[in-house]
């Protein structure tokens, strides 16, 4: 018992060190630039930049060797055999959600495609196929950090798993917060959103919550990183190729944060959640009934 409570304490422990850490090297990353006079912007240059990337995944692989984590919940393991239902959910849910969510748009009027022919849709093809690999290798190191490390920490010293899930999604985006408002150009934050940046960030907070719920279920079910790694990369790379492409608009402010494709507008929220919150429950009752 004494044991297990040390334990405990020591990943209460790194847990706060990893939070502080993952949420506060950016931002020092970025404040260095400012000395430095170093554009923020500039991703081959700045510092806000690198510590952004490498904070979490640094943190946690420092943590695991040097204050007592250990390797064993890394996740490394491609854990195919059982799990192939779980890699094709991981390939298939976003391009699915993004084709739901613009079929309901069209269908209520708040989004529009103005191009449906073949040049387009291969303009849009060729534009994920171009982004999948940088996508890869970034996904990598982020779903390594949340996934890989802050994941089954959390969830071993939480005692609901989705109160876990969602603290997974809070730290998840106060991650992003630098990246949204210091080291984007404001002009890329406007070619991808209409929305001022308050509600912007809200609506973010919230997919992200969501989301991680889905995320952590399929890491807890596969006992792997891998399959995340992929549906991170498909829900990244085929958003960026419509926006790029400007496959599609949304219909003014409500448009958007209602039936918009991606993360975070309510209907996607909506889906993420439901999703997120049946895997749990038939997750428990799996485990109840095998009680």
């Amino acid at each position: 018992m004494d044991k297990q409570i040390s334990n405990k304490n020591r990943t209460i422990r790194n847990l706060g060190i990893f939070v502080i850490c993952t949420l506060g090297i950016p931002w020092l990353g970025w404040g260095l630039d400012m000395l430095g006079n170093i554009n923020p912007h500039d991703q081959q240059k700045s510092l806000g930049w690198l510590f952004f990337l490498i904070a979490p995944l640094g943190t946690s692989l420092l943590l695991r060797a040097f204050a007592g984590d250990g390797w064993k919940d890394l996740g490394l393991k491609p854990a195919f055999k059982g799990n192939g239902k779980w890699y094709a959910f991981a390939l298939l849910f976003h391009p699915l959600l993004n084709v739901l969510i613009l079929v309901i748009g069209l269908g209520i009027g708040l989004t529009l495609i103005p191009d449906l022919s073949m040049s387009r849709l291969t303009l849009v093809g060729q534009a994920v196929l171009i982004s999948a690999f940088p996508n890869f290798i970034k996904n990598i190191f982020e779903e390594f950090s949340w996934r890989g490390y802050l994941t089954p920490k959390i969830q071993s010293v939480v005692d609901r798993p989705l109160l876990g899930h969602l603290l997974t999604g809070m730290i998840w985006f106060g991650w992003h917060l630098p990246y949204y408002l210091v080291l984007l150009d404001p002009a890329t934050v406007r070619g991808f959103t209409s929305l001022n940046m308050g509600l912007f960030l809200l609506t973010g907070l919230f997919g992200l919550m969501a989301a991680a719920i889905v995320y952590g279920e399929i890491r807890i079910r596969t006992n792997s990183v891998w399959p995340t790694v992929l549906m991170h990369l498909t829900g990244n790379i085929f958003l960026a190729a419509m926006i790029g492409q400007k496959f599609f608009s949304s219909v003014g402010v409500f448009g958007e944060v209602l039936a918009s494709p991606g993360w975070s507008s309510m209907i996607s929220i909506l889906l993420f959640a439901a999703t997120g919150v049946w895997f749990y429950r038939t997750r428990m009752g799996t485990a109840g009934a095998a009680g």
